[in-house]
């Protein structure tokens, strides 16, 4: 079996990059034992433990009973939550300010959540108002989820990309909207002046009605007050249903796209692939099954009849090859031989974290090799060349054998 390595990526996160400049500044000793712990404070698990920490104090520092009880203790975790999310901007600040792009990077939308979480409590209680409510602006570090999440980034291209859609919608809400207004406020003001007497008060009431949310707090009393109201409800549940419709569909085309581009690069990385036209990548990009496998399970047993050939998307494999095991993550293949007539299966592979693999089948791999010629080549010559390969090597293993 022939291995593939993928190619080293840099990653993305600044703060790894803060914990090696902290234990470049620190004695070697302090580093050692420390090192553990800086790992720790630097992941996204303890971003989120202090999160939850600060949330919770905030909440119960609203509480007269416990901040009369423990105010001291949640105003020290409060200040401690403030503390940690102040490194962990300044971690992303300070590169930019080492590049001059101090400015750029404060107006993006990550610098703009970095400054909602450490600006407006400070300012709160510099401007006076009571710890207990300018607390309340701790709140604003529940954004910090949003940060770096790729589903809100998703989230956000799905949005842009369907936004005139959404745009006709809300305009028919707010047609319906207005219209059922005006409308109930000339049927029901005579009968109910507090509840329909003004705009305002009818807007209130369309509202809840166009949400479904119905308080019953306002009720139209008149047999066309009710027809409008009857009216007004089929309207919003059609409404929020071309809503709900519009981002589903989006959300699975672009989903779809980012596993299509996922996959492409995949495959296009495999070299008896790489001399293909778009058309047969495209082909054998959408065969490809979505297997999602438990760690620790065996993926291929050697002296096995391989049939297909798995690509990793995500979590890692162990090849059990002399002398050492090989690890293979994302972005890596195996058990390509099965596709060039080598039907044995030469090494054990399993998993060694919960992964997700897609796998071609031989049977689809035939068929596109039938409407693509070139594919068929590709694979053929692919094939000589391992045989060739593998002719050499027992060659040179037969000469080394023999006594000199």
């Amino acid at each position: 079996m022939r291995i593939i390595r993928p190619a080293a990526g840099e990653t993305r996160l600044m703060s790894k990059g803060l914990s090696k400049g902290l234990s470049k500044r620190m004695p070697a000793g302090v580093a050692y034992y420390t090192a553990s712990l800086r790992r720790f404070g630097v992941s996204a698990l303890a971003r989120y433990l202090v999160m939850a920490t600060g949330l919770v104090a905030m909440t119960l520092y609203t509480v007269p009973e416990a901040r009369a009880g423990a105010g001291v203790v949640l105003a020290t975790c409060l200040w401690c939550c403030w503390a940690y999310f102040v490194i962990e901007s300044g971690a992303r600040a300070v590169p930019a300010l080492r590049v001059g792009m101090a400015a750029r990077v404060m107006l993006s939308p990550s610098g703009i959540v970095d400054l909602a979480g450490i600006l407006p409590v400070p300012i709160a209680l510099a401007a006076g108002v009571p710890p207990p409510t300018a607390w309340l602006l701790a709140s604003l570090w529940v954004i910090k989820l949003a940060q770096d999440s790729p589903g809100f980034a998703q989230l956000r291209r799905v949005f842009v990309l369907e936004a005139k859609p959404l745009a006709s919608v809300f305009a028919l809400f707010l047609i319906v909207l207005f219209l059922s207004s005006a409308a109930m406020h000339v049927i029901e003001r005579r009968g109910q002046p507090d509840a329909f007497g003004t705009m305002p008060a009818t807007l209130w009431w369309a509202v809840v009605t166009l949400t479904t949310t119905g308080y019953g707090d306002e009720v139209p009393q008149t047999p066309l007050g009710h027809l409008l109201g009857a009216v007004v409800m089929i309207s919003g549940i059609a409404t929020f249903g071309l809503w709900t419709g519009i981002l589903a569909t989006g959300f699975a085309a672009e989903s779809r796209r980012r596993n299509f581009i996922q996959t492409w690069d995949l495959v296009s990385k495999v070299p008896f692939f790489q001399t293909l036209d778009p058309a047969a990548i495209t082909e054998i990009t959408h065969m490809l099954r979505r297997l999602e496998v438990p760690e620790r399970t065996p993926v291929i047993r050697r002296g096995k009849v391989g049939d297909c050939m798995y690509f990793i998307a995500d979590g890692e494999v162990a090849v059990d090859v002399e002398p050492a095991p090989v690890h293979l993550g994302p972005g890596a293949f195996f058990g390509e031989l099965a596709l060039l007539g080598d039907s044995l299966r030469s090494a054990n592979v399993s998993t060694t974290q919960p992964s997700t693999l897609l796998i071609l089948d031989l049977a689809d791999f035939r068929t596109a090799m039938a409407h693509h010629p070139e594919l068929a080549r590709a694979i053929d010559a692919e094939g000589k060349r391992r045989r060739s390969d593998n002719q050499r090597r027992r060659d040179l293993d037969r000469t080394g054998a023999l006594p000199s």
